[in-house]
Protein backbone atom coordinates (compact mmCIF):
# COMPACT_ATOMS: atom_id res chain seq x y z
CA UNK A 1 0.00 0.00 0.00
CA UNK A 2 1.05 3.56 -0.65
CA UNK A 3 0.07 6.97 0.65
CA UNK A 4 -1.16 9.66 -1.74
CA UNK A 5 -2.08 13.29 -1.40
CA UNK A 6 -5.27 14.28 -3.19
CA UNK A 7 -5.92 17.97 -3.63
CA UNK A 8 -8.96 19.34 -5.44
CA UNK A 9 -10.48 22.66 -6.39
CA UNK A 10 -12.94 24.52 -4.25
CA UNK A 11 -15.62 23.98 -6.88
CA UNK A 12 -16.31 20.72 -5.03
CA UNK A 13 -17.32 20.78 -1.38
CA UNK A 14 -15.29 18.56 0.93
CA UNK A 15 -18.28 16.53 2.14
CA UNK A 16 -18.95 15.46 -1.45
CA UNK A 17 -15.35 14.26 -1.86
CA UNK A 18 -15.50 12.54 1.53
CA UNK A 19 -18.56 10.53 0.43
CA UNK A 20 -16.75 9.53 -2.76
CA UNK A 21 -13.65 8.46 -0.84
CA UNK A 22 -15.79 6.39 1.53
CA UNK A 23 -17.51 4.70 -1.42
CA UNK A 24 -14.37 3.97 -3.46
CA UNK A 25 -13.27 0.40 -2.73
CA UNK A 26 -9.79 1.06 -4.18
CA UNK A 27 -9.12 3.44 -1.28
CA UNK A 28 -8.28 1.49 1.86
CA UNK A 29 -8.62 4.48 4.19
CA UNK A 30 -8.14 8.22 4.13
CA UNK A 31 -7.93 11.31 6.32
CA UNK A 32 -8.53 14.97 5.48
CA UNK A 33 -6.20 17.17 7.55
CA UNK A 34 -6.75 20.19 5.31
CA UNK A 35 -9.69 21.69 3.46
CA UNK A 36 -9.69 20.56 -0.19
CA UNK A 37 -7.10 17.84 0.44
CA UNK A 38 -6.92 14.29 1.74
CA UNK A 39 -4.26 11.70 2.40
CA UNK A 40 -5.33 8.43 0.80
CA UNK A 41 -4.07 4.88 1.27
CA UNK A 42 -4.42 2.60 -1.74
CA UNK A 43 -2.89 -0.48 -3.33
CA UNK A 44 -3.13 1.16 -6.78
CA UNK A 45 -0.37 3.14 -8.45
CA UNK A 46 -0.88 6.86 -8.98
CA UNK A 47 -2.08 6.48 -12.59
CA UNK A 48 -4.69 3.87 -11.75
CA UNK A 49 -5.87 5.76 -8.68
CA UNK A 50 -6.30 8.92 -10.72
CA UNK A 51 -8.22 6.95 -13.36
CA UNK A 52 -10.58 5.61 -10.67
CA UNK A 53 -11.21 9.08 -9.22
CA UNK A 54 -11.62 10.97 -12.51
CA UNK A 55 -15.11 9.68 -13.44
CA UNK A 56 -16.29 10.04 -9.84
CA UNK A 57 -15.45 13.77 -9.71
CA UNK A 58 -16.08 15.02 -13.23
CA UNK A 59 -15.37 18.67 -13.98
CA UNK A 60 -13.36 19.06 -10.76
CA UNK A 61 -9.68 19.89 -11.00
CA UNK A 62 -7.57 17.59 -8.85
CA UNK A 63 -4.03 16.33 -8.35
CA UNK A 64 -2.99 12.98 -6.93
CA UNK A 65 0.64 12.53 -5.93
CA UNK A 66 2.43 9.73 -4.13
CA UNK A 67 3.77 10.68 -0.70
CA UNK A 68 7.28 9.36 -0.37
CA UNK A 69 8.24 9.27 3.32
CA UNK A 70 11.81 10.35 2.54
CA UNK A 71 10.66 13.33 0.44
CA UNK A 72 7.82 14.73 2.56
CA UNK A 73 8.22 17.18 5.40
CA UNK A 74 5.94 19.47 7.37
CA UNK A 75 4.22 19.80 10.69
CA UNK A 76 1.40 17.41 11.48
CA UNK A 77 0.43 15.46 14.60
CA UNK A 78 2.23 12.11 14.82
CA UNK A 79 -0.88 10.10 13.94
CA UNK A 80 -1.09 11.80 10.54
CA UNK A 81 2.50 10.79 9.79
CA UNK A 82 1.41 7.14 10.12
CA UNK A 83 -0.42 7.65 6.81
CA UNK A 84 2.80 8.76 5.15
CA UNK A 85 5.40 6.61 6.89
CA UNK A 86 3.44 3.39 7.50
CA UNK A 87 0.43 3.25 5.19
CA UNK A 88 -0.14 -0.42 5.99
CA UNK A 89 -0.82 0.51 9.60
CA UNK A 90 -3.02 3.51 8.86
CA UNK A 91 -6.31 1.65 8.74
CA UNK A 92 -8.41 3.22 11.49
CA UNK A 93 -10.48 6.32 10.75
CA UNK A 94 -11.33 6.56 14.46
CA UNK A 95 -7.71 7.52 15.10
CA UNK A 96 -8.48 11.15 14.29
CA UNK A 97 -11.62 11.96 16.28
CA UNK A 98 -9.68 13.89 18.92
CA UNK A 99 -7.44 15.70 16.42
CA UNK A 100 -10.31 17.78 15.08
CA UNK A 101 -10.52 19.65 18.39
CA UNK A 102 -8.32 22.78 18.66
CA UNK A 103 -5.60 22.68 21.26
CA UNK A 104 -5.26 25.67 23.57
CA UNK A 105 -1.62 24.73 24.19
CA UNK A 106 -0.72 24.73 20.50
CA UNK A 107 1.65 27.59 19.58
CA UNK A 108 0.03 27.78 16.13
CA UNK A 109 -3.44 28.25 17.64
CA UNK A 110 -4.47 31.90 17.22
CA UNK A 111 -6.57 31.66 20.41
CA UNK A 112 -3.61 30.95 22.67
Amino acid sequence: MKAYLLTYSQTCIPTHIHRILNDTKEIETWVAPFMYAAILISRLDVNDLSAVLRPRIPDVWFVVTELNASAVQGWLPADFWEYVNNPEQAVSRNLFTELAKPSIESPSNPLS
